[in-house]
């Protein structure tokens, strides 16, 4: 026998002992291991309840929402009291309901806190301390007189909630609610692993005569469905959980979702979650971008026309000096077209204006007093200041003079000042 064979064999004879050791020494056993929600159901809280009621041949759909009513003959779970922001939408509840719209309300959504508090045929009462002890004690005499006596299970409630002997290990997590009619067919009573609200019971006001009821011992009416107009108000004293995750697969609960929303084929359901809105910011954007944009270019062209410049829009020109001809050329085509009237007028401009900037308050002071300030700041005569000052015509022998006064007193002005 080769070496090859030799270690072929040793390796075969190993695996065989580990296999018989692993086999002894350990035990292989199935565990159920409970996978993450995947797709719409990590999203939408209500998606078993909404799956159970499409296998019942019912249209089931959740809003985030109530902009407009649902379709008239169709079912409303409220699970939240959030729609009641909007003032007018109590009012379209009720027209609705009373058009044939049947709606669902959650004790534990806070229902009564609202405006249908006003006209819900249904209300919502503290039980009593002393009512709980005798509710209480008659419940263990029963239990205790049942005890020997086999519990008839009904055929939709054995394939809903397993074998006899869960049943009877799950008893303590249960409450037993008691249906005035049947729920469906003969099953008068649900066995359910939710418990209702604690300390709560539902009555009806008076005048107003009980559709459909559901009864526990310990808590009284837990629900209770009465008509108005052509439809009708159903209040379940339960909190929305009871709708959502996987609390609609446990014990009878599918049993009494699928009566609290009167499912049927062809039916629709309606479930309002909560008011979610966009936020502000895209909202605006969404509804307004040509107002933004518009906005914001206007904004930009303010921003570039008030900014600090680093330079003149333009190059300054060179300072050269003119010649004397074309001073007097230019001269002589000033005095030609507007006159030598024009040509005073702008010399007493050009005084105005250095002395508004060199005297303080020039600008508010009567002629006069303008006269006496340059005459004061320059030392030219006074008469002879005020006549080149306020003259508006004057002849051609007079203009050279009172054009000196005015040249003169301006550039003392612009250099004593």
């Amino acid at each position: 026998m080769t070496r090859e064979r030799l270690f072929l064999l040793l390796a075969a004879v190993a695996l065989v002992l580990g296999g018989w050791w692993l086999s002894a020494n350990t035990e292989w056993v199935d565990e159920n291991v409970t996978r993450p929600a995947t797709g719409e159901a990590r999203s939408n809280p209500v998606y078993a309840f909404e799956q159970i009621m499409r296998r019942l041949g019912v249209k089931a759909e959740h809003f985030e929402q109530l902009d407009r009513m649902p379709p008239e003959g169709a079912r409303l779970v409220l699970m939240s009291s959030n729609w009641d922001l909007v003032p007018e939408r109590a009012g379209q509840i009720k027209a609705w309901v009373e058009r044939g719209g049947h709606l669902v309300l959650l004790q534990g959504a806070d229902w009564d806190e609202t405006r249908l508090e006003s006209w819900v045929p249904i209300f919502a009462v503290d039980v009593s301390e002393k009512l709980k002890r005798e509710a209480l004690a008659a419940r263990a005499a029963a239990a205790a007189a049942s005890a020997a006596e086999p519990k008839p299970v009904s055929p939709a409630r054995a394939a809903s909630t397993g074998s006899d002997d869960d049943d009877e290990d799950d008893d303590s997590d249960r409450d037993e609610a008691d249906s005035e009619p049947p729920v469906f067919g003969d099953i008068d009573s649900l066995d359910l692993c939710y418990r209702f609200t604690n300390g709560k019971r539902l009555k009806l006001k008076p005048g107003h005569q009980a559709l459909w009821t559901l009864t526990q011992d310990l808590h009284g009416h837990q629900l209770i469905r009465a008509a108005h107009g052509k439809g009708s108000v159903t209040v379940l004293d339960a909190n929305p959980a009871v709708f959502q995750n996987l609390a609609p697969f446990s014990c009878d609960t599918s049993l009494l979702l699928a009566a609290t929303v009167q499912a049927e084929p062809g039916a629709t359901v309606w479930i309002f979650l909560n008011e979610k809105r966009e936020a502000l910011t895209p909202w605006l954007w969404h509804s307004g971008w040509i107002a933004i944009v518009l906005g914001m270019l206007a904004l930009a062209a303010w921003l570039w026309r008030a900014a600090v410049r680093f330079g003149p829009r333009l190059a300054p020109p060179p300072r050269l000096r003119r010649s004397i001809s074309e001073q007097v050329r230019g001269m002589g085509a000033y005095l030609h077209r507007h006159g030598h009237d024009a040509l005073l007028a702008a010399q007493q401009r050009a005084l105005e204006e250095a002395a508004t900037r060199r005297l303080r308050g020039y600008a508010r002071l009567p002629m006069a007093d303008r006269v006496h300030a340059v005459a004061t700041a320059t030392g030219v005569a006074r008469d002879d200041l005020h006549a080149a000052m306020s003259s508006k015509f004057c002849t051609r022998a007079e203009l050279p003079q009172r054009l000196h006064v005015l040249e003169t007193a301006r550039r003392l002005l612009l250099t004593r000042a």
